[in-house]
């Protein structure tokens, strides 16, 4: 089952195509803590959606979901971390702080 999750992402680079994300909602591919080098071949995208701005230690609040329902859930758990990625440049790091209750997320 699809979950959406409240994730903290820290911004290590400035998105290529625009400004940082604020209140918008864009899909990365996402490497996960536990996945080696070799993530590719096992890659999966998330949905992000941004709340608020980035704060001057470059980090920000977002909801975030697997793009596709047949993703790996239950990667999303409390306290996962994740790199979303640009191409080869790493653009944030991420850190799952909870899982929304269906009700609270609707359609991210």
């Amino acid at each position: 089952m699809n979950r959406t999750a409240k994730v903290t992402l820290y911004w290590i680079e400035k998105p290529l195509d625009r400004p940082f994300p604020r209140a918008q909602k864009f899909s990365r591919p996402a490497r996960f803590d536990h996945q080696g080098e070799d993530w590719k071949h096992d890659a999966w995208s998330l949905t992000v959606i941004t709340e608020g701005a980035v704060d001057e230690e470059n980090r920000q609040t977002a909801t975030a979901n697997f793009l596709v329902p047949d993703a790996p859930h239950d990667w999303l758990s409390v306290g996962r971390h994740f790199t979303l990625f640009e191409g080869e440049l790493a653009l944030a790091e991420g850190v799952v702080e909870e899982i929304l209750p269906r009700a609270e997320h609707g359609n991210v």
